[in-house]
């Protein structure tokens, strides 16, 4: 399946966590097929002037990322967007904030996690996220907890 292709399309379009891992420089997708109620995490591309996602998806997400001056200065995905004005600063949310339970991510809108750090973080940050995000309610849950 390529970037661009009707297949990805429709797999974009129908995801309800998407994971982006690349070097890309250019966004991967169209943020116009990212449902409400997804997951986008971007561990990929910590250049200022590469990115993954486009500022159109960020701009009607919460975008939480692991702090705010790394992700305005390292986050090409963040500094883009800003850059654009699609989204400003104050739009990031801390990803302590989520964890800790300070603030509840709603389940209408889309929820991007964009990593800046070391790749065991990323999939904490990542379970917790979406854990927040499938339902929008409370803290997430212990990430050690094994599912069914």
């Amino acid at each position: 399946m390529g970037a661009g292709s009707a297949e990805a399309d429709r797999a974009t379009a129908a995801a309800g966590v998407i994971v982006c891992a690349t070097t890309a420089r250019e966004p991967l997708f169209d943020g116009a097929l990212v449902r409400d109620d997804a997951v986008v995490i971007a561990v990929g591309s910590h250049e200022p002037d590469a990115r993954e996602l486009p500022s159109d998806l960020l701009s009607r997400a919460a975008v939480v990322v692991e702090d705010v001056a790394t992700a305005l200065r390292e986050c090409g995905d963040v500094v883009l967007a800003v850059g654009e004005g699609a989204i400003t600063a104050t739009d990031l949310v801390p990803m302590a904030d989520v964890v800790t339970g300070r603030v509840s991510l709603r389940a209408d809108r889309p929820v991007v996690f964009k990593s800046s750090g070391m790749s065991w973080e990323d999939l904490v940050v990542a379970t917790a996220v979406a854990d927040q995000g499938a339902d929008g309610e409370g803290p997430p849950r212990d990430p050690r907890e094994r599912r069914a």
